[in-house]
């Protein structure tokens, strides 16, 4: 598998103390000996063990693209500890592992409230694994794209702030090797920045594109609950594609307009619901409907960011098993 590492500066007692309270904070597996300290991360391992008057910090995970991520988010969070790492093996001038640029196929209004937009690329075939989602890159005019350092952490011209990075899913996938074919939907709303993007592309435009990451498929249960508003609707509809013919369960999607309801693959024993949003139901009511989450079941919402704060405070203070629940925020409503 792909690894990588660097020598810190810090004592090793600190280093495992720090990262240690980074793994409990983020509900981490961490094993910790005299010697060293492992931690199970959701795209690989990180390990610590001493070195001299420092410590050895190597990371490994299942891709190259995984790996890019784990390094350059190490990295920033070294860097706040006034640490700066430098990755043995890097070559400076690279475009990112887990960095794309594809070719737009097609263009279509696939509902009034939908944009389905169609992307081929040689090396597109890694977001048919792992996390469902990625993230289009909208940079400012005239900037070249992100380019590895020379300890291989991604640098972004004119800093990663300057950026627009919003997250889409991979609504369909077509393997050939190592290319692919990836059809993801546009949710259309005034004033969206890929909304206007969206409705004047043409086919043969390039783009770029960074991930896999974000959620999986679910796995494992055999009753699915899945709730989700007008932007979750691609997610829930890869969900319910990809369930085993035997999962039972109901998914509960929202929608502005009758006409964006789809015809969704999904298992027989899974019960399709469409709401309108004049109908008044809220997506948190239409959660809390299903009931609360049981052993061999699994519930999953996404929506506005303010709901879904509401929905894990409720779920954390109901003492929920928290293997049988994820909750995603999407998007964020503007204060009123």
């Amino acid at each position: 598998m792909p690894e990588a590492c660097t020598t810190l500066s810090l004592p090793s007692d600190q280093s495992f103390e720090a990262f240690s309270r980074v793994a409990e904070a983020n509900g981490l597996s961490a094993d910790r000996s005299e010697t060293g300290l492992m931690i199970q991360a959701r795209l690989g391992q990180i390990e610590l063990r001493g070195e001299g008057s420092g410590t050895l910090l190597r990371i490994e995970a299942q891709s190259d693209g995984d790996l890019q991520i784990m390094r350059d988010l190490l990295s920033a969070r070294l860097e706040g500890m006034g640490q700066k790492p430098a990755w043995k093996g890097a070559v400076a001038g690279r475009r990112p592992a887990n960095l794309s640029v594809a070719r737009v196929v097609n263009v279509r209004q696939l509902s009034p409230s939908y944009i389905r937009v169609v992307i081929e690329g040689e090396d597109l075939a890694r977001f048919g694994e792992g996390g469902l989602h990625f993230r289009l890159l909208f940079g400012p005019e005239g900037v070249d794209l992100p380019a590895t350092d020379e300890s291989g952490v991604t640098r972004w011209p004119g800093g990663i702030e300057a950026w627009h990075r919003p997250v889409y899913t991979t609504r369909e996938i077509t393997l050939e090797g190592a290319a692919a074919r990836i059809g993801f939907d546009v949710f259309v709303h005034d004033g969206g920045r890929v909304t206007e993007w969206a409705r004047t592309l043409q086919p043969g435009a390039r783009i770029a594109l960074t991930g896999p990451g974000g959620s999986k498929l679910i796995a494992g249960p055999r009753w699915v609950g899945l709730v989700g508003d007008e932007t979750a609707v691609p997610v829930i509809a890869r969900q319910l594609a990809a369930q085993p013919p035997d999962t039972r369960g109901k998914a509960v999607l929202f929608v502005p307009d009758a006409a964006d309801v789809q015809e969704l693959a999904h298992p027989p024993g899974m019960e399709v619901t469409w709401v309108l949003r004049s109908v008044g139901l809220s997506p948190l009511e239409a959660f809390e409907q299903l009931g609360a989450p049981t052993d061999g079941s699994f519930r999953f919402f996404a929506g506005e960011r303010s709901e879904a704060m509401t929905l894990r405070a409720r779920l954390t203070k109901a003492a929920a098993p928290r293997d049988g629940y994820q909750v995603a925020a999407y998007w964020t409503a503007p204060e009123s």
